[in-house]
């Protein structure tokens, strides 16, 4: 890297890291409102609500990273444009190319991480999301009350004379469909395996229809939580679940690439004959790419979308340069 390079790119971290800063801080407010909203029945504590938070981050720091880099290429430029440094900079012969060149390798570098984040780590944190918002679910529903009758685990209806966290006391459960009567002087509801295990203790099972009576130590009621399981060694599979979640957010993974070459025709200018009004204009240029891209959901159409922008953007580049 020549000294221009590194004296922008060294110029270029404050600004991307002010900037990465303030929206990552907006997206997680907005993430962590968005899951108050889905636990909103559920009791959950800050330990789950934290764990909740950190399987949405990959989408955060795809969103912001993307947004952030553009935003602060932007600014760097606009900055040096209007400090004359970059009139300095052509004065002297030194190309509009050879000014973006480390920015375009960095946005090649970003929008193959965001890739990775796309195809990889936001379907699985998707997946384990939804899978520990059902366990909860689950968990939720099973809440028993204490001296409440129609309360129920499975096929069995459930009642409890007292009850601590997650443990009861003198429980008595009704199998209707099997005509089966448990009664247990204690039990402890927890989760094993993606199952909500019912444990129970020191009691007895009645066994009308077959006139039997059991005594047991230590009894096992087992009730399957719903779970989703995909991998991406099994692609076709995979891909098929995950087409329209990858059509949606594919944009933001291209973002970097597809409107580096827009970064000069808004940022360079001259001071004494244009006004600076590069924020707004690269505000309103992400704006427009994520409305368009949005209107569909299809992958090769954003694909196409997205090429047409970076086409577009290299055309002004080459045209409108005002240097």
């Amino acid at each position: 890297m020549d000294r221009l390079s590194a004296y922008l790119v060294k110029n270029f971290w404050p600004i991307f890291i002010m900037i990465f800063l303030i929206l990552f801080l907006i997206t997680s407010i907005i993430i962590i409102i968005s899951i108050a909203n889905i636990t909103a029945n559920i009791h959950i504590t800050f330990g789950e609500l934290f764990k909740m938070y950190m399987l949405s981050l990959p989408k955060v720091l795809f969103i912001t990273l993307s947004i952030s880099f553009f935003i602060s290429t932007i600014s760097l430029f606009a900055k040096h444009s209007e400090t004359q440094e970059l009139v300095a900079l052509f004065s002297s012969g030194t190309t509009p190319f050879k000014l973006i060149k480390p920015f375009v390798i960095i946005s090649i570098i970003l929008t193959l991480i965001n890739l990775a984040i796309l195809f990889v780590s936001i379907p699985y944190a998707k997946i384990a999301f939804k899978n520990f918002k059902n366990q909860k679910q689950q968990e939720a529903k099973f809440n028993f009350q204490t001296s409440q009758i129609s309360q129920k685990f499975g096929q069995w209806n459930i009642f409890t004379s007292s009850k601590k966290d997650k443990t009861y006391k003198d429980l008595v459960l009704y199998n209707n469909a099997k005509d089966e009567l448990i009664m247990a002087k204690y039990a402890n509801l927890d989760t094993k395996n993606g199952y909500l295990v019912f444990q129970l203790k020191e009691g007895n099972v009645y066994a009308f229809n077959k006139n039997t009576i059991i005594n047991f130590s230590q009894m096992f009621i087992n009730q399957k939580i719903p779970k989703s399981n995909y991998s991406i060694f099994r692609f076709n599979e995979y891909f098929k679940q995950f087409k329209k979640l990858f059509g949606f957010y594919l944009p933001f993974a291209l973002l970097p690439l597809c409107l580096i070459f827009f970064v000069p025709p808004i940022s360079f200018f001259h001071p004494r004959i244009h006004k600076n009004r590069s924020l707004v204009y690269s505000i309103g240029l992400i704006i427009l790419y994520l409305v368009v891209t949005k209107t569909t959901s299809s992958l090769i159409l954003n694909f196409i979308i997205s090429f047409l922008f970076f086409v577009t953007g290299y055309i002004l580049y080459k045209r409108k340069t005002p240097f």
